[in-house]
């Protein structure tokens, strides 16, 4: 934390709002909405498949945001993710259950590739991995002390007082990011663009949320649903995994920096397709609370898809093809609920995540095509006040 100047601190600061905001999530929700609303696998895909709109429409969002300064529509987006949260406090419905996640869900999804862009421009470092990486721990140490604080905290709170706590603190987060600097428009920016160059980019972020949809919205829902786990195990889980994360993310990224984007995506891809057809086939639970925290840390190597994307893109370019890639990692991520939730209901959870599998397996042959050709610059690009 020495090397972090102050822009990178404040944006760290907005960073662990969002990691207590995804805590108190990943901790509660699945056990809330069994609880209070004995929600089915069907129910969830139609409502994670609503949630993920936002995501698909993430370019065209972007692309109606150039004259603005990140770090303010960053900020506007984590108050919008803090309301969306404290209202679950306050539902009694499946429908405000399905508005609320769909408020919260747009301010994340235009947060989503701004984090990227600032992380990249704040970082004095030269490699990238490093400080994209650190970020990643600091979201996971936020997401550690929030799974504390449900284990502690729920008993007397209840699921309301913990929703909004979570709330107004991720809502701090965006206020705090505002006064970041606002340096950040290259001039002559894109607003919306798509480049033949970057099409390995593109399909890998479309893979990434065919895959990453699956376990996300099936993996705790099947502790839950089909093995009966409790609140009390799966915030163990998330604190367990949190711990891992929170130690091993600034390796990765230094790794990544090192060994190189091929390498640490091709063994993040071989060890999920691993990950997945151990939770299709294995009966013990105990197994599959280890497999949990493995995927989870598989994740990390993710972070060499956005270097890789910022030694092969011009900084005109960075932003709109960052917003591009979520955007095409959400036109899986709005199906693969929905269909999977029909799956479950027709033939079983098992076959959800052998779908899994099989996407990691085909993301694990094209990483094989990528090779890093950097942009090279006659001068330094230009940032607009």
């Amino acid at each position: 934390m020495r090397s972090w100047n102050r822009n990178f601190c404040l944006l760290a600061f907005a960073v662990f709002s969002v990691g207590m905001f995804f805590g108190i999530y990943f901790a509660l929700f699945f056990n809330f909405i069994e609880n209070r609303f004995a929600i089915e696998a069907h129910e969830l895909g139609y409502m994670e498949a609503l949630r993920e709109v936002p995501g698909f429409l993430n370019a065209l969002f972007i692309a109606t945001m150039i004259y603005f300064a990140p770090p303010t529509i960053g900020g506007i987006s984590l108050i919008v993710m803090g309301v969306g949260m404290a209202a679950y406090s306050q539902i009694s419905g499946f429908g405000g259950l399905l508005f609320f996640s769909l408020v919260w869900s747009v301010g994340f999804h235009a947060w989503v590739p701004l984090r990227s862009l600032m992380t990249i421009v704040y970082s004095e470092s030269d490699e990238k991995g490093e400080p994209i990486g650190q970020l990643r721990s600091v979201e996971s140490c936020a997401m550690l002390g929030a799974a504390t604080l449900c284990m502690f905290g729920v008993e007397l709170l209840e699921f309301e007082g913990i929703f909004l706590i979570g709330g107004g603190v991720t809502t701090i987060g965006g206020v705090v990011l505002m006064f970041s600097s606002r340096q950040l428009r290259v001039k002559d920016e894109n607003r919306f663009i798509i480049r033949k160059r970057y099409w390995l980019f593109y399909l890998l972020s479309f893979l990434q949320g065919c895959r990453k949809q699956i376990f996300i919205t099936f993996a705790i829902f099947a502790l839950v649903k089909v093995y009966g786990t409790n609140r009390d195990t799966i915030i163990k889980l998330i604190l367990i995994n949190q711990i891992v994360i929170f130690v091993f993310s600034p390796i990765m990224g230094r790794l990544v920096d090192k060994l190189g984007e091929r390498v640490m995506l091709s063994a993040s891809y071989l060890g999920l397709v691993l990950v997945f057809i151990g939770y299709a086939i294995l009966k013990n639970v105990n197994y599959l609370y280890v497999l949990y925290c493995i995927d989870n840390f598989l994740f990390v190597g993710g972070i060499a898809l956005t270097t890789y994307l910022n030694k092969i893109t011009i900084p005109k370019d960075l932003k709109p093809t960052l917003a591009m890639g979520v955007t095409m990692n959400h036109i899986a991520a709005v199906t693969s609920p929905l269909i999977g939730g029909l799956i479950w209901m027709k033939f079983g959870y098992q076959i959800i995540f052998i779908s899994g599998a099989l996407f990691a397996l085909i993301s694990l042959v094209f990483t094989q095509w990528l090779r890093v050709q950097p942009m090279v610059f006659e001068t330094k690009p230009e940032f607009a006040d």
